[in-house]
């Protein structure tokens, strides 16, 4: 199964396990909707567990997750990914967020097709483009604006800038 990250589990709150949810894709009004999450790191689910609670506190969402029961619990998932399933990720998502939207779309470099769009994989410091080159190979470029230089939803292209290497060509 494939999963996608919806926010990081954040700085403890309280005594009794619940924590803030740091880079949250999705709204608490949603959360309260789902009955699991999964855990884990990177695009890996290491535990599903049941969601206890979720409140707002101002424009943060404050999480309690079955298994989590002292800040000391809460302490040691700090960073985890929290995952969904990628079925479950395209309905709670909004559509902006929704990292398939650019599956299929044509990857540029200098109007020279380099390969196609195959997934992006969200990482703490930068997100990661992922294509697949005319040859079938994986390329992998840091989602950064040296690198990704335009995103094209009429002409479904994405426009990029490699540097030298990145193309190993064997």
């Amino acid at each position: 199964m494939s999963f996608e990250i919806i926010g990081y589990v954040g700085r403890p709150y309280g005594l009794d396990g619940k924590f803030f949810v740091s880079e949250a894709r999705i709204d608490a009004q949603t959360l309260r909707s789902l009955k699991f999450l999964y855990l884990g790191r990177k695009d890996e689910a290491e535990d599903v567990l049941e969601i206890r609670s979720v409140e707002e506190q101002g424009r943060r969402i404050c999480l309690h997750l079955e298994g989590l029961a002292t800040r000391e619990d809460a302490e040691r998932r700090v960073h985890s990914a929290l995952l969904l399933s990628r079925k479950q990720a395209v309905e709670c998502l909004p559509a902006a967020e929704a990292e398939f939207e650019l599956l299929g779309y044509r990857v540029l470099e200098e109007n020279e097709e380099r390969g196609i769009v195959s997934g992006r994989m969200e990482r703490l410091s930068q997100d990661i483009l992922i294509f697949t080159d005319l040859k079938g190979k994986q390329i992998m470029v840091p989602w950064v604006d040296a690198f990704v230089l335009k995103v094209d939803r009429k002409h479904k292209t994405v426009h990029i800038r490699l540097l030298e290497g990145m193309l190993d060509e064997d």
